[in-house]
């Protein structure tokens, strides 16, 4: 009776050692074939914003207005603001692109326009299945007069990188565009100008909405000056100093308000006076 359970237990000992050995089986298969984690539909997407502001530090502004990628013709065009401080003011640019799928081969890359901070750059001989494209911007030759592209001298010792930003497009969140195509610098400009006069437009709007706020604001320093000052009919001379020394804060703050607010409307002007001129420049353009 004993050897029967010795034995019952035995074969029950046997079965699970059997079951636990075929779950972890099951969990290595589900996490080396990428079911479980690092399936490429699962990985993390790698996407740079696009029109956000991004600080390159101690060089300035970056924005990516658009990356749209024609599966087609294999290639993509980034279309890119970079609002340089000085110090790079007098260097060329080098964009260097490179896909996932071959990370090791650079793509030929061209600057398409240029016209001031604005950059068009294509990227050619993408592969179908990029998974995640990268575009390096970095500094280049300022004895050269142009735009280059291609590979960057690698910087020798003590030297600092000549890498100034590294931006992504993932090929689940890019825009697809099967008629897009490299355009005439006439179209291209017309773009700059209708982007320039779009941002100028912007610019005035955001003035007025930031001069109403000063106006409201304005309004409530006057009502509040004017409890305080009949506040005053019935207070100590110790409190009077106090209600005067709120007052005084408020009429500052009342000063500075006023400040902000012609600067605002000597903005508000000048952008119009801008805008005007873009204008009729893009219409000089269009022909």
């Amino acid at each position: 009776m004993k050897r029967q359970a010795d034995s019952i237990t035995e074969n029950t000992s046997i079965k699970y050692l059997i079951a636990l050995s075929a779950i972890v089986v099951l969990l290595l298969f589900f996490l080396f074939s990428g079911l479980v984690f690092g399936n490429n539909d699962h990985a993390k997407v790698q996407q740079t914003p696009l029109k956000e502001s991004l600080t390159i530090s101690g060089y300035g502004e970056l924005i990516v207005e658009e990356w749209i990628y024609n599966p087609d013709k294999n290639f993509m065009i980034v279309t890119l603001n970079l609002e340089k401080s000085p110090t790079i003011y007098e260097e060329n640019l080098i964009f260097i692109a490179q896909e996932k799928e071959h990370p090791n081969r650079d793509l030929p890359t061209s600057v398409e326009y240029q016209d001031g901070n604005r950059y068009v750059v294509s990227i050619q001989q993408v592969s179908p299945s990029f998974e995640v494209m990268a575009l390096d911007i970095n500094k280049g030759d300022n004895n050269n007069g142009s735009l280059i592209q291609g590979q960057p001298s690698p910087p020798k010792g003590g030297e600092k990188s000549n890498e100034l930003a590294r931006i992504y497009t993932d090929e689940r969140k890019v825009k697809v565009d099967t008629q897009l195509r490299v355009q005439t610098e006439k179209e291209y400009e017309v773009a700059s100008l209708s982007q320039k006069i779009n941002q100028a437009k912007k610019t005035i709007e955001e003035k007025k909405e930031m001069i109403q706020t000063i106006e409201e604001r304005l309004k409530e320093i006057d009502q509040k000056v004017v409890v305080l000052e009949s506040e005053q009919f019935y207070e100590t001379e110790e409190e009077k100093e106090q209600t005067n020394s709120q007052i005084n804060q408020l009429e500052n703050e009342k000063d500075k308000l006023n400040r902000e607010a012609s600067d605002g409307e000597l903005a508000i002007q000048t952008t119009r006076e801008k805008l005007t001129m873009l204008k009729e420049k893009r219409n000089m353009v269009e022909g």
